[in-house]
């Protein structure tokens, strides 16, 4: 047991717990919530009409761009200054042919330029593509640009910076399709800047908001393409309207408002070309009526100091992030009071998503609350896909356990499938999409007889005979394999504590053994964690040879191995890695999660200096 588990949760305001059941013979189970779904609006854009008229003055959205003199401070927009720039955006977009036939494909950073082209978009009608700025600005073929291009076949394209996109706009087709920029106004046929792309807010905006449906696509959302190219899956309005009020669902709203002495704040970095940073981050605030602090910072040794600038700034009411961030801002909390006196001023709760996160960060960031506060934050997970707009379960109730993922939200149904010794989880509900955008073939794969989604991944029962404890991440279904000796390796369930064994050591792991003797690690350095051991900032190269580290994680998967001897689960062998995943290489799949197939593909050399007899810079045998 934690040293603080005896301090009680600051109140959480969830409503009761309630699960509902139903086991068939062969074993299927199904899993829905008891609470109701509560009322959501049609569409994506009801929201910010209603905060408009209801807290004009508030600030929705504002930003600080820290390596840009010319915009020093914060920049704020209004609810009520948000809804006036949208309905001029979208006149604009319909004078020039706006509509479901018409996407807007986004190259940008997060910032409020961004925000108010995509709902301006799609108050116009006009699906938005956001692609990660990786596939423009890191990739040297364009390749996977180029191939979303010819996918969705935008009208427009909104760069931030046309100079820094140059280059990729090149690389395209554009034809007479017009660019907006935000920033220095690139070479291109037909370009308009932010400020200069105007229309009325006639007669013609009211009709298209009219016109709005669930059913009316509302984004293309790209997944990783880390089993080929990627995919457009089709996010309606409908959809993600719904999520983010099946998540207020599970929540005493007035009651949080109480304790939070008004709207929700959060300063966010996760990028909207991804699920989580859109909807989970930017379109939940929008529905709560809450302000966003768009963040610059990130967890990498460049950027982290500007997280960490901004959430000593402003008292944040929620934070969820990925668990490098907790794992960066676990060390920065215990290293700076007056950061950890702002941070937890205000804060109702705290969760992570996109991968696993170690029992170690969790119980720092205790140490450091119960210090400070006297009382524990409760951290929680969420859990989805691209496909569920995106959260289709978390953990509603005070929690200091990590690796669950919860129960399913109101207004979804999980399905649980025996498969081997495994449950597979697969998932109907509003929230859903309706399949891939041309791609028939791979729409029909990704459900089954039942219509319901099936994610992939494997789940299993904290506790089979009390369901109300909830379910825990129990790994890919498509990620096992045999060992030389015909032994099966559960890759996701490897992964997971083999990670989370090195307390904070690992970010992430591929598990690597197939036909060979023994299970063997590629390991992916928390550079942030590691600087501790090393006593400052080294380049990554030099941090997997270094003696600090290497002591360290040996320590720590012996320690793993005497729990875990069998050799289904036994770590014999480890290389880290010089350089972290690639999501334009499809490293990183749609989820956050780290693509074992995918990586092992690209990092074959690195698998057979895994096994060589000869010892390598980085490699340990445990």
């Amino acid at each position: 047991m934690s040293k603080t588990a005896h301090i009680p949760f600051r109140e959480v305001p969830y409503l009761p717990l309630k699960v509902n059941i139903d086991r068939r013979p062969d074993g299927t189970i199904y899993l829905s919530n008891g609470q109701p779904l509560k009322p959501h609006p049609p569409h994506m854009l009801a929201p910010l009409v209603k905060w408009a008229a209801e807290r004009p003055d508030q600030v929705w959205l504002a930003e600080r761009w820290p390596t840009d003199p010319a915009r020093p401070g914060w920049r704020e927009v209004t609810y009520a200054e948000g809804l006036a720039e949208v309905k001029r955006l979208a006149a604009a977009f319909l004078s020039e042919g706006a509509g479901q036939g018409a996407p807007l494909m986004i190259l940008s950073k997060n910032s409020i330029d961004h925000a108010l082209l995509m709902y301006a978009a799609m108050w116009s009608g006009s699906p938005v593509v956001p692609v990660t700025p990786a596939y423009a600005l890191l990739s040297q073929d364009l390749v996977r640009l180029n191939y979303i291009d010819r996918l969705t076949q935008p009208t427009f394209i909104y760069v931030e910076d046309g100079a820094e996109y140059q280059r990729a706009l090149n690389g395209m087709d554009l034809g007479d399709r017009l660019v907006i920029y935000s920033r220095n106004a690139p070479d291109v046929p037909r370009a308009v800047s932010f400020e200069d792309f105007a229309g009325l807010a006639g007669d013609a905006v009211d009709a298209a908001y009219a016109a709005l449906t669930p059913s009316t696509v509302a984004k293309y959302m790209l997944t990783s393409g880390s089993t080929g190219e990627p995919k457009a899956v089709i996010n309606t309005h409908g959809m993600v309207a719904a999520n983010a009020k099946m998540i207020r669902s599970v929540w005493n709203e007035e009651r949080l408002d109480e304790l939070t002495s008004g709207p929700q704040v959060m300063v966010n970095f996760l990028p909207w070309s991804h699920t989580y940073g859109t909807h989970s981050i930017l379109h939940n605030m929008l529905d709560w009526g809450g302000t966003l602090y768009i963040c610059q910072g990130a967890p990498t040794p460049q950027r982290l100091p500007e997280m960490l600038r901004n959430l000593k700034e402003i008292p944040t009411t929620q934070h969820t992030t990925v668990p490098q961030a907790w794992a960066a801002l676990a060390t920065a909390l215990e290293q700076d009071d007056a950061l950890a006196e702002v941070f937890f001023s205000r804060l109702i709760s705290m969760a992570y998503g996109g991968a696993a996160m170690g029992q170690d960060i969790y119980e720092r960031i205790q140490d450091v609350a119960v210090r400070i506060t006297g009382e524990r934050i409760s951290l929680s997970a969420g859990y989805g896909a691209t496909e569920t707009s995106p959260t289709a379960s978390n953990v509603h109730w005070p929690n200091g356990t990590m690796g669950l993922i919860g129960l399913p939200l109101p207004g979804n149904t999980f399905k649980l499938v025996p498969t081997g010794t495994k449950l597979e989880l697969r998932v109907k509900g509003v929230n859903v999409t309706p399949g891939y955008f041309r791609n028939p073939e791979k729409t029909a794969e990704a459900f089954d007889e039942e219509g319901y989604y099936r994610l992939g991944d494997a789940v299993r029962f904290v506790d089979p005979a009390v369901p109300e404890k909830g379910l825990a991440f129990d790994g890919r279904t498509v990620e096992e394999f045999k060992l030389a000796s015909g032994t099966w390796v559960s890759t996701g369930s490897v992964r997971v504590a083999a990670v989370a064994a090195t307390g904070g050591i690992l970010s992430d792991a591929i598990v690597c053994g197939l036909n060979h003797d023994e299970i063997g690690l590629l390991g992916f350095l928390n550079e942030t964690y590691c600087h501790r051991l090393t006593g400052g900032p080294l380049p990554l190269d030099a941090l997997v040879k270094h003696p600090a580290i290497e002591t360290a994680l040996r320590r720590a998967l012996e320690d793993y191995n005497r729990k875990n001897p069998n050799a289904a689960s036994r770590i014999a062998r480890i290389l880290l890695q010089t350089t972290q995943p690639q999501s334009d290489l499809g490293e990183i799949t749609e989820k956050g999660y780290i693509n074992q197939s995918r990586t092992q593909e690209i990092r074959a050399d690195q698998i057979s200096l895994l096994y060589a007899a000869e010892p390598s810079p980085g490699k340990l045998l445990i």
